[in-house]
């Protein structure tokens, strides 16, 4: 699968720490881009890989999210256990 993306549609990812869901804590991920017209949006939840909002990707577009979210799960699982670490030390 290839993906084709122009500098000017860059996509960008954040994600939360672990927050309580209704079968165990769950990571919400979103995924930015800027185009011309306007700002596509994506969110999608670890570890389920669902997609609960989206505005302006395509459906291939979400599943190669979808196909990335599976690469890179444990990375991003680790990163979100570092933040929740990170607020409890703050407070």
């Amino acid at each position: 699968m290839k993906i084709n993306i122009n500098d000017a549609e860059k996509i960008t990812m954040t994600h939360t720490g672990l927050l309580p869901g209704k079968k165990g804590k769950v990571i919400h991920v979103c995924f930015e881009r800027n185009t011309q017209k306007r700002k596509d949006y994506a969110e999608i939840v670890l570890p389920s890989r669902k997609v609960v909002n989206s505005k302006g990707f395509d459906e291939g577009e979400l599943a190669q999210l979808c196909l990335y979210l599976k690469g890179q799960e444990k990375t991003i699982i680790k990163n979100a256990k570092q933040i929740n670490h990170d607020l409890i030390f703050k407070l």
